[in-house]
């Protein structure tokens, strides 16, 4: 497969064509040197076929040039052909053994077919041959690097710095190399001889990096504003020592920091808002120093207007400090800049939801329909609109779509009959709202919501009544704590004459939150009435009329007084 090691700049090629076309055989008719030069004019301009033909006419006039073998390898790998081109290029080896840049490309190849032995041992031969040439050094030690041989890396190091000294290049790459082999003492020691050397914002920032991660915030601070020093414009150490003045508590130290590395473009955008919230936001932050978090906030924004994790972040966060309209704004620019990102649609539909701005969240979600068509999950926002919006209707024809696009074992797909079957409940079409109540549970016989409503539109039929119990009661094995399943077993037990579980159960719901639901005090009311504890039951039909005046408890509340005896 090509990488990029195996792609030679231009002016590399052109300098490397003047040296190994020397060696390719001097009986070489005009002709076929005319096809060798084309064809490498070709290679170089990145036309590849045409460069593989010209090459190929070459060869066949002239066989034995070993160049025209070379470049027909390296057309090979961009057409990724890995077989073809080692076969050119063993070939080239052949006509010329002794060319280094045909083993290097070798050497490379073997890298990349996962014969990393190989490699090595055509680089070590190269820097044997060639013991001052560091170039090779540095292939030998990213392939020892590569294979977990660090030892072997130090040692090539070592002889990188006998023949050219030692560097600011070869100290990172010992600080690195000693850092893979855990050997952290000695890894550090290397920063402070580079930070003696070879001083740069980058090796302090690195050694405040290393005395923060072991809580030496005095020294850590000490490196931070060292690198400060050498270059005021390195933001990564304003982090730095942000982060230090956060953990002091020091906080007009900490927003000062902060912000110049929020406010800096060059800096990952996606880092940022990472950063906000779950270090920022996550603390609590924003409600105390309000006017300091805004400014974070814009300022991120100011640095990457048009970065799509950047405004959902200024979006939510805005919504969140109760400035909704603009954060529903910086939500659409999000999409108006990223229409393909679904991610930015599914912010802006889920906030309209919580927002229950119904209107806009129909709009957003019509058109993210348009937009992907094929994506069934997320056009159930749109049906959710419809459905909050009191159009039963149009949200089955929605869900109706969906079951058309949605596969057989998609975990969506039970979700979907059981709306349906409410859906089609409300619009007073019972057989079918049973029909797809059925269609779920063939998938799953124990979905607590298709089982609760179920059998409380039975029971409101007062048909199927055990039916109705056997469904009912797995609601309230399920979750025994939910105030709904539990009222509607309740319920179901009135109704089939059992008033001491009725109550029993009713109570039950009460004490999970059924007291603010009035229809659920109607319910144990009535439980009351029937066994005849009539001042508890008109006490809690009382609380329900309170509750919900629309709901009609006070007309039950007299005729029920005129049924007792107690006008």
């Amino acid at each position: 497969m090509r990488t990029a090691l195996l792609t030679t700049p231009l002016i590399l090629l052109i300098s490397f064509l003047m040296t190994i076309s020397a060696s390719a055989s001097e009986q070489d008719s005009v002709c076929a040197f005319d096809y060798y030069l084309e064809g490498v004019r070709e290679y170089c301009a990145g036309n590849y076929e045409k460069s593989a033909k010209l090459l190929s006419e070459c060869i066949k006039s002239d066989p034995e040039n070993d160049a025209a073998y070379y470049y027909m390898a390296m057309t090979e790998l961009t057409a990724e052909d890995i077989d073809q081109a080692m076969h050119y290029l063993d070939r080239a080896i052949t006509l010329s053994p002794d060319n280094e840049n045909y083993r290097v490309l070798l050497a490379r190849m073997y890298t990349e077919i996962g014969e990393p032995e190989l490699a090595i041992g055509i680089f070590k031969t190269l820097t044997e041959k060639n013991p001052g040439k560091s170039e090779y050094y540095y292939e030998l030690i990213d392939l020892y690097v590569r294979n977990d041989n660090l030892d072997s890396a130090l040692v090539s190091l070592d002889r990188i710095e006998q023949i050219r000294g030692r560097t600011e290049l070869t100290c990172n790459a010992r600080y690195e190399i000693l850092s893979m082999k855990g050997e952290y003492a000695m890894a550090e020691d290397v920063l402070k001889r580079m930070d003696e050397d070879f001083p740069s914002a980058r090796t302090s920032l690195m050694l405040g990096d290393i005395y923060k991660a072991a809580y030496n915030d005095s020294c850590a601070l000490y490196y931070y504003d060292r690198a400060v020093a050498l270059d005021p414009g390195f933001t990564p150490a304003y982090f730095g020592i942000a982060e230090i003045y956060r953990v002091r508590r020091d906080f007009q130290k900490f927003f000062s920091n902060i912000d110049k590395f929020l406010s800096s473009p060059d800096m990952n955008p996606s880092l940022k808002t990472q950063y906000l919230e779950e270090v920022v936001f996550a603390s609590g932050m924003a409600a105390v120093f309000r006017p300091q978090t805004d400014t974070l906030v814009y300022h991120t924004l100011n640095a990457h207007p048009a970065d799509t994790s950047v405004l959902t972040m200024a979006g939510l966060y805005s919504i969140a400090t109760d400035s909704v309209d603009k954060g529903l704004e910086f939500l659409r620019e999000n999409i108006r800049l990223h229409p393909d990102v679904k991610s930015a649609r599914t912010v802006y539909m889920g906030q309209l939801y919580s927002l229950q701005r119904w209107d806009g969240l129909i709009d957003a979600a019509t058109e993210t329909e348009r937009a992907f068509p094929d994506d069934f999950m997320l056009k159930e926002f749109l049906a959710i609109a419809y459905w909050q919006k009191d159009q039963p209707g149009k949200a089955a024809g929605v869900y109706e779509s969906i079951l058309r696009q949605i596969p057989d074992d998609h975990p969506m797909l039970i979700n979907c009959y059981a709306a349906l079957g409410d859906l089609y409940h409300e619009t007073g079409n019972r057989r079918k709202a049973y029909s797809y109540y059925e269609k779920g549970l063939r998938i799953d016989d124990n979905y607590s919501p298709i089982l609760n409503n179920y059998a409380y539109f039975l029971s409101e039929e007062g048909r199927n009544l055990k039916k109705a119990v056997e469904m009912s009661r797995k609601t309230i094995l399920n979750e025994p704590e939910n105030s709904t399943y539990l009222d509607t077993y309740g319920w179901l037990m009135y109704l089939t004459g059992d008033y001491e579980e009725a109550r029993k159960y009713l109570k039950k719901a009460m004490v999970y939150g059924g007291k603010e639901s009035a229809v659920i005090l109607d319910h144990y009311a009535e439980a009351l009435f029937a066994l005849k504890e009539y001042n508890l039951a008109f006490l809690y039909w009382s609380n329900a009329e309170k509750l919900d005046p629309d709901l009609g408890i006070g007309k039950k509340i007299i005729e029920k007084r005129k049924e007792c005896g107690r006008q």
